[in-house]
């Protein structure tokens, strides 16, 4: 008989590993636990990445190129070389949770950019398709013709018949994505080249996104499983299509206009983005082609994807980003480069590559009549690279890591020689802000006499106010014209006052760029989006409207909101600000006979620097005509006892005096006066006497010498709007010209009082130095 066998289970003993330490106290090392480890090496991602951000964006760099630059600084070739370092702060115990860390970002980035695409820019650009799709051909043509021999010679790249001819083609391709955020970040969006070099990657787009989706089908080891994949890829994208994407479409249209969605659909979409990578992963595809479908059909623009974008955008970016390209540079190792024959052979591929697609983009450009310097210069865009290289080579396992290595540093230097070649050209940027249609023709007016130019165009981002109230954030949308069914849902006013700065864009006889956007949000907090705009973009000039240029329109409580906001940003924005406050009608002002008559008033300090900076940017254009007074105080001149700041500031004054003297000699436009008084109500009377046919006068609002200031603290009861102060009051009021003529009162950056020239001088990469 069989003994009787009985089962047994099977244990497994697995240690139990704590995640977190007990505490310093206790003698524990935080960085031998994973929560805490993870946690200080994202916090290292992410201050190296944005020290570096600041650093080398006046360099024209982008945050793609100083986020890999920081990952590969902290990895195998820079920090983690150290064995110390690399055994206590990066451990391999680590690298699961922020591999998945980094790839849940890199899902969520593509869901953005797929919100934010808009296909009709492909329908829309027939000059787009003459560049985009001979250059594809021809740059794949080549990259294939030479790198597909030599497949069998570079470790990695023989592994089978299809991922030579995928990986070398990849390299051809130009994204989107890629192209519009570097473009984005280089204040080069709407520029002419940066429209033709968007709409052409998006033809390459679309064909990449084909040839991916063929790619990961054939790739598979049986004909049954890519045939799955292909059918399963079919069905969600059907259903994705005519299930979710009506849902999208009926949350659009049951959230009334002017209000934001709900937060519900918002969570749930966000949450949805998962669902569709896990989806996407569970059939054989990537897990990010679910989340990039997912944003095709979600509606852009208000309400539903601009508050998906105001809600994730900024942790995406900023936080997540950055862990992936350190997990990126950690594996970049420049010291694992040793095979030289495989590396010569791999980077004369690559630089073929890049070399074809150059000149391929400066002939089909000049073919389609654009100059020789824009041809050579779209070249350069459509070979910027990005996250999706990086996200590709990662995916790439077959990949040694000297391969690995030589894709990575390749791409970061033709990124920064790219990028970088376009500094010298970035043009001066001004954000005005407008409340309604009133003030489209003063802001276009100042605009065209800022003397724009093609060597030193002015990029003009037009912000529209709107009050929403209960909205504890601000959200910042971008215009959009939309065309067909979807024009009806357009605000109608929105619509007039951004087609209205768009046509003046196209007829300016300058090179002036528009970027319209609407702020949606209480007054109270508007600044605030102001502010970040300002330091993203490098913003030099504020505009905003004084508060009772319209308050028979707007009504009291409005007026006074309005009010608090100009105040605000004067009180928090990094940049110089303007208060224009319209009095007259530019009756003379049309582009076809453009006339200007500007009057400024210098008296000494920061502010009026500031003024006498824009005057002498306007002293470029031959149809204004400018009139400076200088107004110098007698009783002061004459004791000559000036303190150390002051003394400091007359030495500014006088160099800034100087330097608009010998700039402006022999034009016969400028007209210099100077006038001296005995003290603050000589000053007053002066300025009321130098009354004239002004289309526009400028001042700053504060003023150097101590004696004006104290007059100016005694008579506070007399200035009605102190945001102006003492003498930018005086010429708002009917005292002066009978109150019919504009004003612009300039108040220089708290943070910059004091240095020489101002923020109009500034280059693009400061606020301060040499720009007007």
């Amino acid at each position: 008989m069989a003994p009787n066998i009985q089962a047994k289970s099977l244990r497994v003993c697995v240690p139990q590993t704590d995640v977190v330490s007990k505490g310093i106290w206790f003698n524990d090392n935080p960085l031998d636990y994973p929560l805490p480890a993870a946690m200080a090496q994202i916090i290292l991602a992410v201050v190296t990445s944005r020290l570096l951000y600041f650093l080398l964006r006046p360099l024209g760099q982008t945050k793609f190129v100083c986020n890999l630059l920081g990952g590969i600084i902290l990895g195998r070739s820079g920090l983690g070389r150290n064995q110390i370092i690399m055994d206590k702060m990066f451990h391999e115990k680590d690298a699961p949770l922020l591999g998945t860390m980094a790839l849940l970002g890199t899902i969520y980035s593509m869901f953005l950019v797929a919100v934010k695409f808009d296909i009709n820019m492909v329908k829309r650009t027939k000059l787009a398709w003459r560049i985009g799709v001979p250059v594809l051909i021809f740059t794949v043509a080549v990259t294939l013709s030479l790198g597909y021999p030599l497949a069998s010679t570079i470790p990695g790249f023989n592994g089978g018949m299809f991922f030579p001819i995928f990986c070398f083609s990849f390299v051809s391709f130009t994204f989107f994505p890629v192209i519009a955020q570097a473009l984005d970040e280089l204040n080069l969006m709407n520029s002419e080249l940066g429209q033709i070099a968007m709409s052409s990657a998006l033809i390459t787009e679309l064909i990449q996104w084909v040839f991916s989706a063929v790619q990961n089908i054939v790739t598979k080891k049986s004909v049954t499983q890519g045939g799955l994949t292909f059918i399963a890829l079919v069905a969600m994208t059907v259903f994705t299509a005519y299930a979710i994407r009506p849902l999208m479409l009926s949350i659009t249209k049951n959230t009334p206009e002017g209000q934001e969605v709900k937060e519900c659909y918002v969570a749930a979409i966000l949450v949805g983005v998962l669902v569709m990578a896990f989806v996407f992963d569970a059939i054989g595809c990537s897990s990010m082609l679910g989340a990039i479908i997912l944003g095709l059909v979600i509606p852009d623009g208000p309400p539903l994807g601009a508050a998906l974008i105001s809600k994730s955008e900024f942790l995406v970016s900023e936080l997540f980003l950055p862990v992936f390209y350190f997990r990126v540079g950690f594996r970049t190792n420049v010291f694992s480069i040793s095979d030289w024959n495989s590396f010569n052979k791999l980077q004369i591929i690559i630089v073929v590559s890049y070399v074809a697609k150059m000149v391929a983009v400066t002939v089909a450009a000049l073919c389609c009549k654009i100059r020789l310097r824009n041809s050579l210069l779209l070249g350069m865009m459509m070979n910027i690279r990005g996250i999706i290289e990086m996200v590709v080579f990662a995916q790439w396992r077959l990949l040694d890591e000297q391969v690995y290595t030589q894709l990575v540093l390749s791409v970061l230097t033709v990124t920064m020689i790219a990028t970088s070649s376009f500094k010298p050209t970035l043009p001066f940027c001004i954000l005005c802000c407008v409340h309604n249609e009133e003030s489209i023709r003063s802001i276009t007016s100042l605009i065209e006499a800022s003397n724009p130019t093609e060597a030193n165009p002015i990029f003009a981002y037009i912000i529209q106010a709107v009050e929403l109230v209960g909205r504890a954030a601000p959200l910042l949308v971008p215009y959009k014209k939309k065309e067909g069914k979807k024009f009806s849902r357009i605000n109608t006013l929105t619509h007039q006052m951004m087609q209205a700065f768009l046509n003046y864009s196209e007829s300016s006889r300058g090179l002036v760029l528009i970027k319209s956007y609407t702020m949606i949000a209480p007054y109270k907090s508007m600044h605030e989006t102001i502010v970040r705009l300002v330091d993203d973009k490098l913003i030099h000039l504020v505009i905003v409207p004084f508060h009772e240029n319209h308050n028979v329109m707007t009504g009291y409580n409005v007026t006074a909101s309005i009010r608090q906001f100009n105040i605000n940003v004067q009180e928090y924005s990094p940049c110089t600000v303007g208060i224009l406050v319209e009095r007259g009608l530019s009756g003379r002002l049309s582009l076809s006979h453009f006339s200007y008559n500007v009057a400024a008033f210098f008296i000494g300090g920061p502010d009026d620097r500031e003024a006498l900076a824009l005057a002498a940017r306007m002293s470029g254009n031959q149809n204004v005509v400018v009139t400076v007074y200088r107004l110098i105080l007698r009783k002061k001149l004459n004791e000559g006892n000036y303190n150390e700041e002051e003394e400091r500031e007359a030495r500014l004054d006088e160099s800034m005096v100087d330097e608009f003297k010998m700039s402006n000699i022999g034009n016969d436009c400028i007209n210099w006066r100077d006038m001296e008084v005995e003290d603050s109500v000589q000053l007053m009377d002066a300025i009321i006497n130098s009354q004239g046919d002004y289309d526009l006068v400028m001042v700053g609002r504060r003023h150097a010498d101590k004696s004006l200031r104290d007059d100016e603290e005694m008579s506070s009861e007399f200035v009605h709007y102190a945001e102006l102060g003492m003498i930018g009051d005086l010429l708002a009021s009917p005292d002066f010209c009978g109150g019919m003529v504009n004003v612009l009162v300039l108040q220089e950056s708290r943070e910059l009082s004091g240095t020489y020239g101002s923020s109009f001088h500034s280059d693009s990469s400061q606020h301060s130095g040499n720009r007007f």
